[in-house]
């Protein structure tokens, strides 16, 4: 299991230090990996990803993992992007997981003058100019999108051959480029499991071998009890909901209905929201039907104080993590 931490809504330094301590704590508690995620331009903060692992994996000693969930690889030059991973994979001592995907807001293209029609291309050949630069010297790409002359990537990964990439995205298209180019497909974290079912058929019959793991990126609460769970995570989850909505990844129909009943509509096959039994149960169906065995999981959201986080951390560290290890 790994967290994956959301940007805040206060001021910088605080979200910050909040941040590494929620990491401490998650580090002590069984968390196998700390993941940090990209956006740009929005009102929440968002740290840069590839700065902030580098100061995550410089905490810790051991097997913890760091990880991008997700790099908006479209954005970026996949060359530079190649460099920044090796050196934190050597700042890390190998311990670093590259979640990659396509991006989807306007606002996010248009600013740094990607056009967005591009992107499906963009991921595919930054994988492969990523691969091929942590493994060979003198490499030459000529593409669509990128192109260079005998460039050699100093340093190197310590992984051999670089880290594992695991690509994102539920269209069938990515999809498709996930099980031809990725180590592993990372399902994520809004789409009901009535969709991933069939999303996860195509992805079997689209591979060619074994994935290195099946992970997904959930929303998670866990508290003593299934009310103290919904009632204090519900407010925020909503409200992440209508941003998702608003940003067109995410199909609102807007009936008339009381918070609660809302919550209960839109949490359903998305959410794992409960006592650590159900959150055990709830995990335990998702390696059963999807067969997953890797969680990265997202326990706060803007608004929510770092308490209760932290709260969730120490609760899933005690009571979840050692149920469900050997999933």
């Amino acid at each position: 299991m790994g967290l994956t931490q959301h940007p805040g809504d206060r001021d910088p330094e605080t979200c910050l230090t909040e941040l590494l301590e929620q990491a401490r704590i998650a580090e002590s508690s069984g968390f196998e990996g700390l993941f940090v995620g990209e956006h740009h331009f929005t009102d929440d903060i968002y740290f840069d990803n590839f700065q902030t692992l580098a100061r995550l994996a410089a905490e810790f000693d051991g097997d913890v993992r760091v990880g991008t969930s997700v790099c908006l690889l479209p954005l970026h030059n996949p060359a530079l992007v190649a460099e920044r991973v090796a050196t934190l994979d050597v700042i890390s001592g190998g311990n670093v997981v590259f979640g990659a995907a396509a991006g989807y807001r306007d606002a996010e293209f248009d600013t740094v003058g990607v056009d967005k029609a591009e992107r499906a291309g963009r991921v595919t050949e930054g994988v492969e100019i990523l691969r091929a630069l942590w493994s060979e010297d003198d490499v030459s790409y000529d593409g669509d999108h990128y192109a260079f002359e005998d460039v050699t990537l100093r340093p190197r990964p310590v992984q051999e051959s670089g880290p594992p990439i695991w690509l994102g995205g539920s269209a069938p298209s990515a999809v498709r480029r996930a099980a031809a180019l990725g180590d592993a497909w990372l399902i994520d974290p809004v789409s009901p499991v009535s969709k991933l079912k069939k999303a996860v058929g195509l992805y079997e019959r689209e591979l060619t071998e074994e994935p290195s793991c099946r992970p997904i990126r959930r929303d998670v609460y866990v508290a003593e009890t299934t009310e103290k769970a919904i009632d204090t995570a519900a407010p925020y989850i909503l409200d992440k909901f209508d941003s998702l909505s608003e940003w067109g990844i995410i199909d609102d129909d807007g009936e008339d209905l009381s918070r609660r009943e809302r919550f209960e509509r839109v949490s359903e096959g998305r959410y794992l929201i409960g006592t650590p039994d159900e959150v055990v149960a709830d995990l335990e169906s998702l390696n059963e039907t999807l067969g997953v065995d890797h969680l990265v999981a997202r326990v706060q959201w803007p608004g929510m104080d770092h308490e209760r986080a932290v709260d969730a951390i120490d609760l899933l560290g005690e009571e979840v993590i050692p149920r469900v290890a050997d999933l």
